[in-house]
Protein backbone atom coordinates (compact mmCIF):
# COMPACT_ATOMS: atom_id res chain seq x y z
CA UNK A 1 0.00 0.00 0.00
CA UNK A 2 2.89 2.44 0.53
CA UNK A 3 4.01 1.39 -2.92
CA UNK A 4 0.69 3.34 -4.40
CA UNK A 5 1.21 6.16 -2.47
CA UNK A 6 4.89 6.86 -3.13
CA UNK A 7 3.79 6.50 -6.88
CA UNK A 8 1.09 9.07 -6.69
CA UNK A 9 3.56 11.43 -4.94
CA UNK A 10 6.28 10.88 -6.69
CA UNK A 11 6.91 13.82 -9.47
CA UNK A 12 6.17 12.67 -13.03
CA UNK A 13 9.21 12.97 -15.11
CA UNK A 14 9.25 15.45 -18.27
CA UNK A 15 9.99 13.54 -21.82
CA UNK A 16 11.54 15.54 -24.61
CA UNK A 17 8.12 15.50 -26.41
CA UNK A 18 6.65 17.42 -23.69
CA UNK A 19 9.28 20.17 -23.42
CA UNK A 20 8.86 20.48 -27.40
CA UNK A 21 5.12 20.71 -27.13
CA UNK A 22 5.33 23.46 -24.44
CA UNK A 23 7.92 25.32 -26.33
CA UNK A 24 5.88 25.23 -29.50
CA UNK A 25 3.04 26.87 -27.35
CA UNK A 26 4.99 29.31 -26.16
CA UNK A 27 6.01 30.41 -29.52
CA UNK A 28 2.52 30.79 -30.88
CA UNK A 29 1.95 32.73 -27.85
CA UNK A 30 4.82 34.82 -28.14
CA UNK A 31 3.91 35.19 -31.87
CA UNK A 32 -0.13 36.17 -31.18
CA UNK A 33 0.64 38.86 -28.34
CA UNK A 34 3.38 40.09 -31.28
CA UNK A 35 1.19 40.72 -33.96
CA UNK A 36 -1.68 42.27 -31.69
CA UNK A 37 1.00 44.75 -30.39
CA UNK A 38 2.24 45.30 -33.46
CA UNK A 39 -1.16 46.15 -35.27
CA UNK A 40 -1.92 48.28 -31.54
CA UNK A 41 0.61 50.58 -32.51
CA UNK A 42 -0.25 51.14 -36.25
CA UNK A 43 -3.35 52.14 -35.11
CA UNK A 44 -2.27 54.33 -32.79
CA UNK A 45 0.52 55.75 -35.15
CA UNK A 46 -2.27 56.44 -37.85
CA UNK A 47 -4.62 58.05 -35.09
CA UNK A 48 -1.51 60.47 -34.00
CA UNK A 49 -1.04 61.32 -37.69
CA UNK A 50 -4.71 62.12 -38.42
CA UNK A 51 -4.52 64.51 -35.15
CA UNK A 52 -1.59 66.61 -36.61
CA UNK A 53 -2.77 66.42 -40.09
CA UNK A 54 -6.00 67.96 -38.38
CA UNK A 55 -4.11 70.28 -36.01
CA UNK A 56 -1.75 71.61 -38.43
CA UNK A 57 -4.75 72.27 -41.30
CA UNK A 58 -6.38 74.28 -38.45
CA UNK A 59 -3.23 76.24 -37.44
CA UNK A 60 -2.76 77.23 -40.91
CA UNK A 61 -6.31 78.25 -41.50
CA UNK A 62 -6.08 80.43 -38.64
CA UNK A 63 -3.34 81.93 -39.66
CA UNK A 64 -4.39 82.89 -43.07
CA UNK A 65 -7.64 84.39 -41.98
CA UNK A 66 -5.95 86.13 -39.44
CA UNK A 67 -3.68 87.59 -41.66
CA UNK A 68 -6.04 88.48 -43.96
CA UNK A 69 -7.96 90.31 -41.53
CA UNK A 70 -5.29 92.52 -40.54
CA UNK A 71 -3.76 93.32 -43.97
CA UNK A 72 -3.63 96.85 -44.55
CA UNK A 73 -5.16 97.64 -47.71
CA UNK A 74 -8.40 95.74 -46.99
CA UNK A 75 -10.11 98.30 -44.54
CA UNK A 76 -13.00 99.75 -46.28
Amino acid sequence: MNDTRDTALAPQQLTVDDLKQKVLQIRDLAEAETREVLQRDATKVMAVGAIALVAVVSIAYYLGSHRHRSAPGDMM
